[in-house]
């Protein structure tokens, strides 16, 4: 990709609590990701050498940024929105590709013959505009296989993150969603998911966002929730909520807590304990 949509006033909120070598390192990151079309190189070694991040400091703030803005996989260092800019600006080539094969294919139906050749029926081609009148073929502009006019002011995106082909890296798989076993490793990570699944933007820099939602998810990280839990509790939560929810990360915190007390009880009861009434408010038996 030779342009990728950046927005100023979402990646300085998204990177402000940064420092000037972290920010600066997220850039060249981005740019890399974009520039291959492939996730970063599980190797923080090799990305280090194609950032040039060459000091022990350097490199603890290309680790830092990898963290929070990044999650690791088998092929590599993904970021989401990355990957979804990645697989629109494909289908949107593909999309012109296939406009202008049609476009062609049609105009070369509507084309008279060329001189010297005969008729259907059985008469030369009349004259008029056109090559048939003049003895010459149409010339087809050609198709033009690469897109030269990407977008480059998508202003309603969010900025977030940036390999070539020999860093070893691997293609971005078609399926850039997320999988359900994912285990989200920080609160920045978790973060940008609410956003990006759950359209809950968390600001980085507004200190009330951090207090009402670090705690919370510093505590789904250290009890390694999946993202396939949380958008079953988040599912549940719209669900059954009878009004609007006012703040999504804690009502469906509290959600997780009662699907996890629910899982442990079913997992004693299978397992032949006997609970009273005043425990949990109904009897639950072993089969």
């Amino acid at each position: 990709m030779n342009h990728y949509p950046h927005h100023i006033g979402d990646f300085n909120n998204a990177t402000r609590h940064l420092t000037f070598v972290e920010r600066a390192l997220y850039r060249e990151l981005l740019d890399l990701y974009y520039d291959t079309e492939r996730p970063l190189n599980a190797d923080v070694t090799k990305i280090a050498r194609r950032v040039l991040a060459h000091t022990d400091d350097q490199r603890g703030a290309l680790q830092v940024v990898l963290d929070e803005f990044f999650v690791l996989r088998d092929d590599g260092w993904h970021n989401d929105r990355c990957d979804r800019e990645i697989a629109e600006f494909h289908s949107k080539r593909e999309q012109q590709s296939q406009a202008g094969r049609a476009s062609a294919a049609k105009r070369k139906r509507g084309r008279p013959p060329a001189a010297g050749v005969a008729h259907p029926s059985g008469d030369a081609p009349t004259g008029g505009g056109g090559a048939a009148g003049t003895g010459s073929t149409p010339v087809e502009r050609p198709l033009n296989g690469r897109t030269t006019n990407q977008n480059q002011n998508q202003n309603h995106i969010k900025e977030t993150s940036s390999p070539k082909a020999d860093d070893g890296a691997t293609p971005v798989p078609s399926a850039v969603q997320p999988a359900g076993n994912t285990v989200p490793k920080s609160e920045g990570e978790w973060a940008m998911l609410f956003g990006t699944e759950f359209g809950v933007e968390v600001d980085h820099t507004d200190l009330q966002d951090r207090k009402k939602f670090w705690p919370k998810a510093k505590a789904w990280v250290s009890a390694g929730v999946t993202l396939g839990q949380m958008r079953a509790a988040v599912a549940k939560a719209r669900d059954e909520a009878t009004e609007g929810i006012a703040y999504l990360p804690a009502y469906v915190d509290r959600v997780l807590d009662s699907m996890s007390a629910a899982a442990a009880l079913v997992a004693s009861a299978q397992a032949g304990e006997r609970f009273t009434e005043k425990d949990y408010g109904t009897t639950v038996r072993a089969v």
